[in-house]
């Protein structure tokens, strides 16, 4: 047996001589690709959320009272405050009931449910709504919307008049006779529909 060497002889020569170490190229180390335009690590949007819900306490804290210094009124000025204050609850809570009473005025039904329609009313999305919108989604809810149509009974009456067609005054005989004979009468009788 012959020794393994390692080296395998060159076919195409045939001398048997080593041939030359082929150069193995080495690749190198892949170049990390550059993240699409947009791109936000997870932890920088980590970090951003962090920041900002800490900002958004910071900023519920500090806009709690949004009152100005009580200092800068006299107290005459603060008399007036409180006034208008007052009146503004007041003009607001005489709205309130002018449009409940239009709305029942409208809908008829809410009397009848009033303390289901209150309800309704306190539920913290409805809050919101103006009191014509509120009517009107709890209606549609309750299915008071729109009443539902009568039970039909049987056929339709025709309502077209009448469509039977007048009966003549000449007999078929008479008719045939006054179409080959006398051409001109026959056609007046068709036009003033006596035929």
């Amino acid at each position: 047996m012959e020794k393994d060497t390692g080296v395998t002889p060159d076919p195409s020569t045939g001398t048997g001589s080593k041939p030359a170490p082929e150069v193995v190229e080495v690749p190198e180390v892949p170049q990390p690709q550059k993240p699409p335009k947009g791109f936000v690590p997870y932890q920088a949007l980590e970090e951003e959320r962090t920041k900002r819900k800490e900002l958004e306490e910071q900023l519920a804290n500090t806009s709690g009272p949004s009152e100005e210094p009580e200092e800068v009124y006299s107290d005459e000025g603060k008399i007036l405050k409180g006034e208008i204050k007052a009146l503004n609850e007041r003009v607001r809570a005489n709205e309130r009931k002018e449009s409940r009473r239009e709305v029942e005025a409208q809908f008829p039904v809410l009397k009848e449910r009033r303390e289901d329609f209150d309800a309704f009313l306190e539920d913290e999305e409805n809050k919101r709504l103006s009191i014509g919108k509120a009517a009107k989604l709890f209606l549609a809810e309750s299915n008071l919307l729109a009443p539902e149509p009568p039970v039909r009974e049987g056929l339709e009456k025709p309502s077209g008049g009448g469509q039977t067609p007048p009966e003549p005054s000449l007999s078929a005989d008479e008719i045939r006779d006054l179409m080959q004979n006398d051409w001109k009468k026959y056609e007046a009788l068709v036009r003033s529909g006596k035929i």
